[in-house]
């Protein structure tokens, strides 16, 4: 059958015209005789220019749109990558494969997502690693795939430049080049602003390339701090295989008394229990677990612990203590819990409620969280000794003090870590805590080796890990006298 059109001279015209073979003239209108619409699939073939032609020829007319979809159709089947069909056709593209419909797509997403341990964050889904990025606003660079700072990038190109966290405006740059710290509106050299970071509520905040120290201590020892937590990152990197934040923070302040006040709370200090458990009490290095900024709706839950400088043994603890500190706000970068946050910023003060939902919804077992960091801080191989040095005394170290204690704990106490001000055997969980981690580490056990390995794999992914702790619990008891044979060699 034959039908007439009129057709405008358009670029449309010319594309039918070249489906039918009759050229368009010049003129306002004209009548051309084309064939019916097999005969115009029928002549485009599998020509994906033709085929878009024809499908254009579709739209001009309701009566024909029951043959747009396969017309497009016929277009990606010819030329796969062509988008314009695609998106005619309603359909998504990811990693370069094209989907049916967004559902489609989460479906697929869905799926796979537990295979490549992505999560999803603000509707798409998202590597875990970049979670903490997108939480600052931060941006990836297409060129080079990192992720920068829009802010900083902007300001540094302006002139700015950055004291620790503070910006420095570009009139101001100079007092850097005279030695001076910027100490809120005041510019003060070295001596006063070790004095005026000396109070709680305006510490040292030092940015280093695994850690951000905040301190009351000088800055003398907070570099010193930041040093341990450069060394201990690389044992936090052996248990877990991965980091969380770049740069976790913790704290360090100056004295025994003054960590003490400011983990149990202190009026003076206009601050709750911030260590509900009151694990301070046994452990030289605790988990600030209810510390907030209300003003700024800002969670500061990190690592606490303090750096006697007036000791002179202050070193030798403070060495042990600024790992530990790091590792308990490691584990919290990549265990964190955000339950509640809403609620407690809403009653703009922690309620009782909070502190026992925080307590109990890690993912990681107690035992593992604090095992970790006690596994930095007292259980590590140390890579800094020199040649004709022990690298283990920082284990010889820790196993005699738990045979000065008493020796091993039975091993279902440690593994169920029921550690708080309250149990006077907190001090010995914790450190049996970091010799089990040990173990699993470094111990040499096949099994175990490879338990670490699915677990760390499935902590990467963000997986369900409670069997795998469940078959670590059970390897590791059933092992006493090879663990005790790791523990005294």
């Amino acid at each position: 059958m034959l039908i007439s059109l009129f057709l405008a001279v358009s670029p449309m015209t010319a594309s039918v015209a070249s489906l039918t073979g009759v050229a368009p003239i010049g003129e306002p209108s004209i009548v051309v005789e084309v064939e019916d619409y097999k005969s115009l699939l029928k002549a485009a073939g599998d020509d994906p220019e033709k085929l878009w032609a024809l499908y254009e020829w579709t739209l001009e007319e309701d009566d024909r749109k029951k043959y747009r979809k396969r017309v497009l159709n016929k277009v990606i089947k010819a030329a796969p990558d062509h988008a314009e069909a695609h998106a005619a056709l309603g359909h998504v593209q990811f990693e370069g494969k094209w989907y049916d419909s967004e559902r489609a797509l989460e479906r697929y997403m869905s799926k796979i997502a537990k295979e490549r341990g992505l999560v999803k964050y603000d509707g798409k889904w998202v590597s875990p690693a970049d979670v903490v990025y997108l939480d600052k606003g931060w941006k990836k660079d297409a060129a080079t795939d990192e992720w920068y700072d829009p802010v900083a990038r902007k300001r540094l190109a302006e002139g700015w430049k950055l004291q620790d966290l503070n910006w420095v405006s570009p009139d101001e740059v100079g007092k850097l080049d005279e030695g001076l710290w910027k100490c809120d509106d005041k510019w003060l050299p070295l001596a006063a602003a070790n004095e005026w970071h000396g109070d709680i509520e305006t510490p040292w905040r030092i940015p280093e390339k695994r850690a951000t120290v905040w301190t009351t201590c000088s800055r003398e020892t907070a570099m010193k701090a930041a040093k341990q937590a450069e060394q201990a990152y690389f044992d936090m990197l052996k248990v877990f295989g991965f980091g969380g934040d770049d740069q976790p923070a913790f704290m360090v302040v100056r004295s025994r008394s003054e960590y003490l006040r400011f983990m149990d709370g202190d009026d003076d200090y206009d601050l709750p229990q911030l260590d509900p458990l009151a694990m301070s009490a046994f452990n030289r290095s605790a988990f600030a677990d209810l510390w907030f900024d209300f003003d700024e709706e800002r969670y500061l839950g990190m690592g606490v612990t303090f750096w006697d400088e007036e000791n002179e043994s202050g070193d030798l603890f403070g060495l042990h203590d600024a790992r530990f500190a790091y590792g308990l706000s490691f584990v919290e970068s990549i265990d964190p819990c955000f339950d509640g946050l809403d609620d407690v910023y809403g009653e703009g003060e922690v309620t009782p409620e909070f502190a026992a939902v925080r307590l109990r919804a890690h993912k990681l077992p107690r035992w593992f969280r604090w095992g970790a960091a006690c596994y930095a801080s007292r259980w590590f191989k140390d890579n800094q000794i020199k040649r004709g040095g022990d690298p283990y005394w920082a284990r010889k170290w820790s196993a005699s003090n738990l045979n000065a204690q008493g020796g091993l704990l039975d091993f279902d106490d440690v593994f169920d870590f029921e550690a708080s001000g309250q149990n006077e055997e907190t001090s010995r969980l914790i450190n049996q805590s970091g010799l089990f981690v040990a173990f699993l580490v470094d111990g040499g056990d096949p099994e175990l080796s490879r338990l670490h390995e699915e677990l760390k794999d499935a902590m990467e992914k963000r997986e369900e890990t409670a069997n795998i702790f469940a078959s670590i619990r059970k390897s590791i008891s059933e092992r006493d006298e090879q663990l005790r044979a790791f523990m005294n060699k």
